[in-house]
């Protein structure tokens, strides 16, 4: 299996803790009271699969210009807008990744920042959303420009994960509006 594939499916872990973290956040915001196994709770499932999403994308980036067929090179990591393959996907990523990883950051060192500063860092995580769905929608895993193929079961779980994401973004922002907050 080439570095590149083994990228590839790191990438859909972390989409795939990603949509995870979203319904804990969603089962936290509305106080869901479902019964988890003893001594975890609905807060500690939500910081584990937010690092577990962010070590995922971490590794699936790391790992691309380790493949020597991929062609990028570390620096096409920060601004892939020049890439050789895919640039506009490739930056829709790195938008999504930067504003992740502000909310990641922001969340480590929650106990220190004031909580009003802290949830409107939370917030990006809803703008990533938008460039993270259309880099995972339109990349073509083995970097050779091909068209997307909608029935490949790989983008089939990408547009589940993405489907799940956007559902919940746009539930929570509506139940919000309904609730005049």
């Amino acid at each position: 299996m080439e570095t590149i594939e083994i990228s590839g499916i790191i990438g859909m872990i972390g989409l795939a803790a990603l949509a995870s973290n979203f319904i804990v956040g969603i089962c936290i915001w509305t106080n869901v009271s479902y019964s988890l196994p003893k001594g975890i709770t609905f807060l500690q499932l939500h910081k584990f699969t937010g690092y577990s999403a962010a070590i995922a994308i971490l590794l699936h980036i790391v790992l691309i210009p380790l493949d020597p067929l991929s062609g990028f090179s570390w620096g096409d990591l920060l601004l892939p807008a020049w890439t050789q393959h895919q640039p506009l996907a490739n930056t829709f990523g790195s938008i999504a990744f930067y504003l992740l990883g502000m909310v990641v950051i922001s969340s480590y060192f929650k106990q220190q920042i004031q909580s009003s500063v802290w949830r409107k860092f939370h917030y990006l995580s809803y703008f990533a959303i938008v460039p993270l769905v259309l880099h995972s929608v339109i990349t073509d895993p083995k970097l050779q420009d091909r068209p997307i193929d909608w029935l490949d079961a790989e983008k089939l779980f990408v547009l589940l994960c993405c489907l799940v994401i956007v559902g919940l973004a746009v539930y929570r922002f509506a139940v919000l509006k309904q609730a005049g907050k």
